[in-house]
C-alpha cells in the first residue's frame, strides 16, 4: 500500500471509530489495529491523536462540502438552489452515519481549537454558499448570516430529533423519511421568507 493510500485508510478508519465510539474511547493502537498497520507506522503519518482526529474530521467534511458546491452550480434559480441544499443536507444527515455522528459530536463536545480550525478550513465555504441562498430570499434589512444558520438548524434539528419523534404523541415513522423532512422544511422556509415580520419583532 502506498503512503497516500495508507494515510487515507487511516483517516477513514479513524473517522468510523470516532463516529461510533467517541474520541476518548479510541486509542491510536485501536486505529492501527483497524487499518492493519503497526502503531509505529501510524505515528509515521500522524504526530498524535489530536492531529489524527483533526485530519479525520477534515477528510470527512471536506469531501461532503465539495459535493455541495458542485450541486449548487447546476442552477441559478434561488428557489431551486435552496431546495437543492435542503435535499442534499437532509439526505447527507440521514444516509451518512459517520458524517452525522461526527458533526453532532463536534457540536456537543468538540474542542474549541478544533472547531475553529474546521470552521476556517472546511466549513467556511459551504456556509458562505448557504448564506448566499439566504441572501437571495430574505427581505431587505434581514440578517443573511442568521438566516443561513436558521436554514441549517431547521434541517439538522429535524434529523437530530428523529430518535424520539416516533415515540411522541402524533409522531409517525414516516416523519423520519428524509423526503418527508425535505417537503416540510422547504414549506416552512418558503413561508417564513415570504411572511413579513411582526411589528413588535
Amino acid at each position: 500500500m502506498q503512503a497516500t493510500d495508507t494515510r487515507t485508510a487511516i483517516v477513514e478508519a479513524a473517522a468510523r471509530l470516532y463516529a461510533d465510539l467517541g474520541y476518548s474511547a479510541v486509542s491510536m493502537r485501536d486505529v492501527a489495529s483497524e487499518v492493519g498497520v503497526t502503531p509505529a507506522n501510524l505515528y509515521h503519518h500522524f504526530k498524535g491523536k489530536g492531529e489524527l482526529i483533526q485530519e479525520a474530521l477534515a477528510h470527512v467534511f471536506t469531501h461532503k462540502a465539495a459535493s455541495l458546491e458542485a450541486l449548487l452550480d447546476t442552477s441559478r434559480d434561488a428557489d431551486k438552489r435552496l431546495e437543492t441544499f435542503v435535499r442534499w443536507f437532509a439526505h447527507l444527515l440521514v444516509d451518512d452515519r459517520i458524517f452525522f455522528r461526527l458533526l453532532i459530536r463536534e457540536l456537543t463536545d468538540g474542542d474549541a481549537g478544533r472547531l475553529e480550525y474546521l470552521s476556517k478550513t472546511v466549513l467556511e465555504r459551504p456556509f458562505a454558499l448557504v448564506r448566499s441562498l439566504a441572501r437571495a430570499r430574505i427581505r431587505d434589512g434581514d440578517d443573511d448570516f442568521l438566516a443561513a444558520v436558521s436554514i441549517i438548524g431547521v434541517v439538522l434539528g429535524h434529523v437530530q430529533l428523529g430518535a424520539i419523534v416516533r415515540h411522541l404523541p402524533g409522531g409517525r415513522s414516516d416523519h423520519l423519511d428524509p423526503d418527508v423532512i425535505i417537503r416540510h422544511v422547504l414549506a416552512a422556509l418558503r413561508e417564513s421568507f415570504k411572511t413579513p415580520p411582526a411589528k413588535d419583532a
